[in-house]
């Protein structure tokens, strides 16, 4: 297996520490760090000040982000890709503007595994016009069940949202196989994805999955924090009200001060100065990725959980510990310790094996409906991870049996 530690200076000074918390956000990789203090130090330009060299540079570097984003999910258009702060943002952005869309009783399909970041903005939106919520049924792997999505699916269904893979359970959902049963009952429906936890891990086609609008932020694909994306088909996304006004987005304002007519996209839903040094940072993000491969990519991190899994009936850990999603197809591991709180666990790992892991709810509010249980410990891998790495982690968790004795 091959080492990308390399890549990360996060084991420059720290080689002890055992990073398993990829989901919530990927570790920086060099290049990313060393785009974005090169723009600071070099250049610090507003991308709309183009009357000089230096401005004319940092519009560049948007424009190119832009473009690899394009390629890097197949989008047929690079005016399809709004730059936003991160995934609650292009989420929010989306829900804001399908405001006029969306009628009184018109029906929203969501999951109950979903982020609270693809599940308020819609409750929102639906309490401000008084459309309705639905839970998609899910399959016994968590995964959609697309025999009963059909017969949920109605002439008031406008908006299906759901996650490519879970951040909690780490199911992988089929969305090309999904979007193919909405849009064959009604092509108007409008689908979107929110890809945070598949983006960097596997590959998203947006043009063969035929999705409409997809979401995610470019920290959990070892780029910089402050920057994400909402991804359009282009006509759908050029009927979006704007989420913030400002700057750059605006061709005229009438003397009267009521009427106004805005640019066209994708400026006309990137009001504003855009986070520019972070965008730099994006460029070196996926050209990383692209040079390993989103197939090798997915290979190194389900190769790490079906080590794990074999590792875990070796030591018989089942025993004492409660595993959710061993079989799902993601780097996602989600597990409680018998009769012990997630965060004592947590803590117990961070503190006695430097391994450094998430406990809780993980933002996902409605879990509790699906695995029984409000709060879990969730181990996430990355590139940046090893079978070592694994073996340490069982070694740890071997001595959760006896917590307390170990604890004190």
């Amino acid at each position: 297996m091959k080492n990308f530690k390399k890549y990360f200076p996060f084991y420059d000074k720290q080689s002890n520490l055992i990073y398993f918390d990829s989901s919530a956000t990927s570790l920086k990789l060099k290049k990313v760090i060393e785009a974005e203090m090169k723009f600071l130090n070099e250049n610090g330009s507003n991308p709309h000040a183009v009357d000089y060299k230096k401005g004319f540079e940092a519009f560049e570097i948007i424009k190119n982000a832009r473009q690899l984003t394009q390629e890097f999910i197949n989008a047929k258009k690079a005016n399809e890709i709004i730059f936003t702060s991160g995934t609650t943002h292009s989420i929010n952005l989306l829900a804001n503007g399908l405001k006029k869309i969306i009628k009184k009783d018109d029906e929203i399909l969501v999951t109950e595994l979903e982020h609270s970041a693809n599940l308020l903005p819609w409750i929102a939106l639906a309490n401000s016009i008084g459309a309705k919520i639905k839970k998609i049924k899910l399959n016994e792997d968590f995964t959609i069940d697309q025999e009963a999505l059909k017969l949920q699916l109605s002439d008031k269904t406008k908006i299906v949202s759901f996650a490519s893979v879970y951040n909690t359970v780490g199911a992988k959902n089929d969305v090309k196989l999904i979007t193919k049963v909405i849009k064959e009952f009604n092509n108007n429906i409008i689908v979107h994805v929110d890809a945070a936890q598949s983006i960097g891990h596997t590959k998203n086609d947006v043009t063969d999955s035929n999705i409409d609008f997809m979401s995610w932020s470019f920290h959990k694909m070892y780029g910089p924090f402050g920057v994400g994306c909402l991804y359009g088909k282009y006509e759908l996304l050029n009927q979006l009200e704007p989420l913030f006004y400002g700057g750059g987005m605006s061709l005229k304002i009438e003397e009267n001060l009521i009427d106004y007519s805005l640019s066209s996209l994708p400026e006309k839903l990137e009001g504003g100065t855009p986070n520019i040094s972070a965008i730099a940072g994006v460029i070196e993000s996926i050209k990383f990725i692209n040079s390993i491969g989103l197939d090798q990519i997915e290979e190194h991190e389900l190769t790490l959980k079906d080590y794990f899994k074999i590792k875990v009936k070796e030591n018989n850990l089942n025993d004492h510990i409660t595993f959710y999603n061993l079989d799902t197809k993601s780097p996602i591991i989600l597990f409680n310790v018998k009769g012990v709180n997630p965060q004592d666990i947590t803590n117990f790992l961070d503190e006695k094996y430097n391994i450094l892991v998430r406990g809780g709810a993980n933002c996902a509010r409605r879990i509790e409906g699906v695995i029984g249980t409000k709060i879990a410990i969730r181990a996430s891998f990355g590139i940046n991870n090893n079978k070592a790495e694994i073996d340490q982690f069982i070694e740890a968790l071997k001595n959760t049996n006896s917590f307390l004795d170990v604890l004190f």
